[in-house]
């Protein structure tokens, strides 16, 4: 082979490799056209830490509100189930989707969700998700979950 055809086909296993080791799916050049972290600034995203029966309410009622417990309120729970809800609304003009990062006191790593289309008509979006443990017994604040998108792409 000649150094060319060589070199064609390395920078194509690179290609190959970086697009088959992306957690969001997407190729390098659609990763590249869609990606727009600067729009994160027109999605709404609320945390909580909630209880089973708080999640039974939220899909039960129309227009459930969500009252964040303290730890250690969660903690008395603990046993029947907590949750990490994320509720997103899109008020921007674009759709978009993305992974978002949750970060949980007292847990190492943080959650990563990932967070479909949010279409642009202004209503919220819910992921529910089951947690295991964390939660101090004697702490007696709310429970502060810090996000960031680790990826978000509009359309």
């Amino acid at each position: 082979m000649t150094r060319v055809w060589k070199g064609v086909l390395f920078l194509l296993c690179i290609c190959f490799f970086c697009n088959a080791a992306r957690a969001d799916g997407l190729d390098l050049f659609s990763h590249l056209y869609l990606s727009n972290k600067k729009y994160a600034k027109n999605i709404e995203v609320h945390t909580y830490l909630i209880t089973k029966d708080q999640v039974a309410k939220l899909f039960s009622e129309e227009n459930a509100e969500v009252i964040q417990k303290t730890n250690k309120e969660l903690y008395n729970y603990s046993k029947k189930g907590i949750f990490l809800l994320i509720r997103c609304r899109n008020k921007g003009e674009n759709a978009a989707f993305g992974i978002l990062n949750c970060k949980i006191p007292n847990r190492g790593v943080p959650i990563s969700i990932d967070i479909d289309t949010l279409h642009a008509d202004n209503s919220f979006h819910d992921c529910v998700i089951h947690i295991d443990g964390g939660i101090d017994p004697n702490d007696n604040t709310l429970p502060i979950i810090i996000y960031k998108w680790k990826s978000l792409y509009t359309m």
